[in-house]
């Protein structure tokens, strides 16, 4: 009797945790996660995300990082090919690098760089392109999560790899013959996303000059760092021609500053027909034939 009526005190109490653990499993966090939700989802269920420290270099990662994130910095997923650098590597090699992460379909990973950048963008891109399907970028990156005086450790732990059976969306980028078609037939909008300096000494013919910071919080604002409100950049980007029904190609020198218009148009603001130029401008401009555009300096 003492038995039964022990099981019968636990029951309900593993009822809720069998109940809960799929919704957690299953949970997905919005394109853009704060600071907030994600430490409540890390004291909340421990081991339930994947997190990913984009930021460059060894160094900053063995300083100090989220509790339990891994490095993956941008040059881990591409290489030179072809005579062009930073090429992204086979998906295959994608996949390999994802498993050796722990990363599975059915949980989340939150990338983080410095703040609300392309290196967070880039990893982001690069996995949800590679098929997993789970990925979100931590609004503000380690400066916020560290300005909030939120945990922050040394401490590196054994993660086991995973099998996951990935499936690309290789829709997400597009080739060098798909560019050039689009620009002969101007049947796309193409947005440059490096500075001003390096658009008006040579673009792809036709292109629209938008820095990527222009995304972001300027330093000395509040909330410096963190992705500007999506209301405001989508004002921005109708004014210059990019609307939902756009067909949008996003570039820069390898694809890694373009990373953030492409996440910003695709996930933040839901435009499902944009896709990212890796070869960008380091590919066009070394490829025979193909025209270069030159913005000349204003008249003095």
């Amino acid at each position: 009797m003492t038995s039964l009526r022990k099981w019968s005190r636990l029951f309900p109490v593993l009822l809720i945790l069998a109940l809960a653990a799929p919704a957690f499993a299953t949970d997905f966090f919005p394109p853009v996660v704060s600071t907030a939700a994600l430490a409540e989802r890390l004291s909340t269920v421990p081991g339930s995300v994947v997190l990913l420290d984009a930021r460059p270099g060894l160094k900053p990662y063995l300083t100090g990082h989220l509790p339990g994130a891994q490095m993956l910095v941008v040059d881990n997923l591409r290489s030179t090919a072809g005579g062009v650098p930073a090429v992204l590597y086979p998906w295959e090699t994608i996949h390999l690098v994802a498993h050796r992460l722990g990363i599975a379909g059915d949980v989340p990973v939150v990338v983080y760089g410095d703040e609300s950048d392309i290196d967070a963008t880039y990893v982001a891109s690069v996995l949800r392109a590679s098929g997993v399907k789970q990925v979100s970028v931590l609004d503000g990156g380690f400066q916020r999560w560290t300005a909030e005086k939120r945990p922050v450790t040394a401490e590196r732990k054994p993660m086991a790899a995973t099998t996951e059976a990935f499936v690309p969306r290789p829709a997400d980028l597009v080739a060098l013959d798909e560019v050039k078609k689009a620009v002969e037939t101007k049947s796309a909008v193409l947005l440059d996303a490096r500075p001003a300096d390096a658009f008006n000494a040579g673009h792809i013919p036709g292109a629209k000059s938008r820095f990527w910071r222009k995304d972001i919080v300027p330093d000395g604002q509040p909330n410096a760092g963190s992705f500007r409100p999506d209301a405001e950049v989508k004002a921005e980007l109708e004014s210059a021609g990019v609307t939902a029904a756009t067909p949008v190609i996003v570039y820069c020198n390898t694809g890694h500053q373009a990373s953030e218009l492409f996440y910003t148009l695709h996930y933040r603001l839901g435009y499902s027909n944009v896709r990212l130029y890796n070869g960008s401008w380091l590919e066009w401009s070394v490829t025979p034939g193909l025209p270069k555009e030159v913005t000349p300096p204003p008249a003095s």
